[in-house]
C-alpha cells in the first residue's frame, strides 16, 4: 500500500455553502486524514491516504 499527500485549493463560491463539511465526509468515505481551512482566497485542502484513494478524492 503506497500512501500519498495532496493539497489542494478551492476558489470561487466555496464559503457559506456546505463546503467543508462536503469534503470532511468524503474523505471519510475514502479514509482519507488531512485539514479543510478556509483562508483568504477560498478553501485549503491536505489530504493524506492511500495513493488510489487521494487519487478518487482529486477527481
Amino acid at each position: 500500500m503506497t500512501r500519498s499527500r495532496a493539497f489542494i485549493c478551492a476558489t470561487g463560491t466555496v464559503q457559506g455553502v456546505g463546503f467543508r463539511p462536503f469534503v470532511y465526509r468524503l474523505a471519510r468515505e475514502l479514509h482519507l486524514d488531512g485539514t479543510v481551512l478556509n483562508d483568504g482566497s477560498g478553501v485549503r485542502i491536505e489530504i493524506e491516504g492511500e495513493t488510489g484513494h487521494v487519487e478518487e478524492f482529486r477527481r
